[in-house]
């Protein structure tokens, strides 16, 4: 008995190895189909399949995500976030006013950010959206098969011409989360919507406090790993050898 315990002891007084870091977050750009150049932040852990595109909300930008973003490139994905056109490192100075059709041309900056997830080496995808970015990145998921899982943070059934309600329907068995705050009225109500659109295996986890898209990530430090541990129970199996 004296020798199970000294070995114990010594089991447990043994240093730890420290955790693994997480990789960094790197300058990257965008390059949509129209011309622009978009600033991204890129992190990449070797030999990396599964990507996670995170975009921002309307009149935010990609910093909203940093923490969301190590936290998943810790748990060995590669992420990307990235400027909307008109945001970040896009906008002007004095800011123009956005028309309809900037809004509409996002969708195709989620898809330039997209490939270029995919160039990287992701061959599986998973995409979170706040608010505008939910609504993009649903619609994006509904052209996109390689898109496995989707997270919705505060979505409108419609914002700045962005429909997601049809998305939503389209989307098939694809795993579906929808993130919102009861303090949000309106972004609540939608998220309740929304989630009864839905056609495959979904999920609608609601605060009671927490704003608005990425703020709720902020106001509740519950919201984070619950992200990352959904979209990791999410991955399809790898393939069979």
């Amino acid at each position: 008995m004296r020798i199970l315990v000294v070995a114990l002891a010594l089991a447990l007084a043994a240093p730890r190895p420290p955790p693994k870091p997480a990789p960094v977050l790197v300058p990257a750009v965008v390059q949509t189909a129209d011309g622009l150049t978009l600033e991204a932040s890129l992190a990449a852990p070797a030999k990396a399949t599964r990507g996670v595109l995170l975009v921002h909300q309307n009149g935010r930008n990609r910093a909203d995500w940093d923490a969301l973003a190590a936290a998943l490139a810790r748990d060995g994905d590669l992420v990307l976030t990235f400027d909307l056109r008109g945001h970040g490192a896009q906008r002007k100075d004095p800011p123009v006013e956005l028309t309809a059709a900037d809004y509409q041309a996002m969708q195709g900056d989620v898809t330039a950010a997209l490939a270029l997830l995919k160039s990287k080496g992701a061959t599986t995808l998973s995409v979170v959206g706040a608010e505008l970015g939910a609504n993009l990145v649903v619609n994006a998921a509904v052209a996109d098969p390689a898109i496995v899982s989707v997270v919705l943070l505060s979505p409108g059934a419609e914002l700045k011409g962005i429909i997601a309600i049809d998305a939503v329907q389209r989307l098939g068995g694809r795993p579906l989360a929808i993130v919102a705050a009861a303090d949000d009225m309106a972004g609540d109500r939608a998220a309740a919507v929304l989630d009864q659109k839905a056609q495959g295996v979904h999920e609608l986890y609601r605060l009671e406090k927490g704003g608005r898209g990425a703020q709720m990530l902020m106001r509740d430090p519950s919201l984070e790993p619950w992200i990352v541990g959904w979209i990791a129970a999410h991955w399809p199996p790898p393939p069979s050898k």
